[in-house]
């Protein structure tokens, strides 16, 4: 471990507070040296549990510093091994406060393209055990669980998991009361997102990422080019990719737009998988308002339904019912939507400064 960095943690260790200027100090020591120490910054962690009086800039710095670790200091970059992975957890078993520890497992999956499963498991456990332990959620508590569904290295990437969606029940089973009118919207368009939506994109594996990074760093003359073209089987297909590369790039874009629209086209319809879970997340008792909301957001964008979901969202071509009824659950009346094609995302009335929509999911969290 660095000595003069760790004589810095220990006094403030002691101290219990810190100031801009031991921020400034510690973050020195930490990127001048030719590589981020893991043991410094398991000193860093335990810091952030004993100092309760610090300055923002420390929030910051820490939320630097460890994701420049283990996304960055890696090979392939941006691709968090199981090691790496394992690392995390271990530093941020403990309680984790928002402006410290809880803000770094944000920033790895947001800043990472792919993590192992077992991270994105632990970061979406702990953001969910801090909202229900605060009971109610503010904006920033909203934000904040946005953030990890929609994180680029999430299960789902810009698409909603069932573990996500279960998450997110859970959380407003116990929070629904009193929260930000944020968590509402969020709750009610991420839900819907996975029972209507489909996410286009794969993200490379780690082995190919690092297989196409050493190709890049290979050196070819023009000679080897020129006789590695002669044997591919078929020469003129390849030189035609070359010289016509829009052309070819068309086609393969034009492929993957059927792609995604026959597959967004099943997943509008509701499954008997998808129909029991929601129906079994309802529960029992009287719904709360992000519920209510969810509800009266699939009626709008959802093929009208039969079966199970008939009571919630209407049965096709039924007549105005007073009100949404399932078992002992009874929602506020809301009006019959008519019968209508697959409509796009619940997210597609963002604001324009959002990432473009891919099919009828993207992701929201920036």
């Amino acid at each position: 471990m660095n000595t003069a960095l760790a004589d810095i943690v220990g006094r403030l260790t002691s101290a219990g507070r810190m100031s801009a200027d031991d921020v400034l100090m510690m973050r020195k020591e930490i990127y001048g040296q030719p590589a981020i120490s893991p043991d410094d910054l398991e000193a860093l962690a335990a810091l952030d549990v004993a100092a309760a009086d610090r300055p923002p800039e420390w929030g910051e710095f820490l939320a630097e510093a460890i994701p420049d670790y283990v996304v960055r200091q890696e090979d392939p970059q941006d691709y968090v091994d199981q090691a790496k992975a394992t690392w995390v957890m271990h530093v941020c078993a403990g309680e984790l406060k928002r402006d410290g520890l809880m803000e770094v497992l944000v920033r790895v999956i947001e800043g990472a393209v792919s993590v192992p499963a077992e991270l994105d498991d632990f970061v979406l456990a702990k953001v969910k055990a801090v909202m229900i332990a605060a009971g109610r959620l503010t904006a920033d508590d909203a934000a904040l669980v946005k953030r990890v569904v929609f994180a680029g290295a999430s299960a789902g990437n810009v698409g909603v998991t069932l573990d996500e969606a279960d998450a997110l029940f859970d959380i407003n089973d116990v929070c629904a009361a009193g929260s930000d009118a944020a968590w509402t919207d969020f709750f009610a368009k991420a839900v819907a997102d996975y029972l209507t939506a489909v996410s286009p994109f794969k993200v490379q594996s780690r082995e190919a990422a690092a297989a196409d990074e050493a190709w890049l760093e290979e050196r070819e003359s023009p000679r080897d080019f020129i006789g590695r073209m002669a044997h591919l089987p078929d020469v003129k297909g390849a030189l035609n990719d070359i010289l016509h590369p829009y052309a070819a790039e068309a086609d393969e874009w034009r492929e993957a737009e059927a792609g995604i629209e026959a597959a967004e086209a099943v997943a509008a319809q509701f499954t008997d998988e998808e129909s029991a879970w929601l129906v079994g997340r309802l529960g029992a008792g009287e719904l709360s308002e992000p519920e209510r909301r969810l509800i009266s957001l699939l009626r709008e964008i959802a093929p009208q339904s039969t079966g199970v979901l008939a009571p919630l969202l209407g049965p096709a071509q039924a007549a105005p019912a007073a009100a949404a009824t399932f078992g002992t659950r009874q929602s506020a009346p809301l009006p019959a939507a008519p019968v209508v094609a697959p409509a796009p995302s619940p997210f597609d009335d963002e604001t324009p400064s959002q990432p473009p929509v891919f099919g009828k999911a993207r992701n929201d969290a920036a």
